[in-house]
């Protein structure tokens, strides 16, 4: 069965808490998502599938934000959050997907919609981040 992991780096502004976003040379404006890997776990696909596509490995944790089944065919999606900082608010990495492809990175703010520029597998998947990654921030926030 197909599963696909998505890795959300994370960071808190002052006006707003913001997802890493990038835009596809030909498929529009994403999240890092990608296929999990036979027999591989959730977390490390989602921090393989990170480095991948953007070029980073982050120190900190992967986080289960949460599983949803999106998509049709039904395709279940494993959720995991990146605490991040010192990110640059923009950046380009070359990928070595379909022979190299200019990924350019950007902080999508949580608090805004997305717009038609968005593949609308991600407006899916945006339910669900939108819905658990506050919870995961302020839980932090506690800590």
């Amino acid at each position: 069965m197909i599963e696909k992991v998505c890795a959300l780096p994370y960071r808190e502004t002052s006006s707003a808490l913001e997802v890493l976003s990038f835009l596809h040379p030909l498929a529009g404006r994403q999240f890092v998502k990608g296929t999990l890997e036979t027999y591989e776990q959730p977390a490390i696909g989602a921090e393989r599938e990170l480095r991948e596509e953007s070029g980073l490995s982050i120190a900190a944790s992967p986080i289960l934000l949460g599983r949803d089944v999106i998509g049709f065919p039904p395709v279940p999606w494993h959720f995991y959050a990146f605490e991040t900082t010192d990110l640059p608010d923009v950046s380009n990495h070359w990928t070595e997907d379909g022979g190299g492809l200019l990924f350019s990175f950007f902080w999508h703010p949580l608090d805004r919609d997305l717009n038609g520029e968005w593949h609308p597998i991600f407006h899916q998947a945006y339910r669900t981040i939108r819905a658990s990654l506050p919870l995961i921030v302020r839980s932090d926030d506690r800590a």
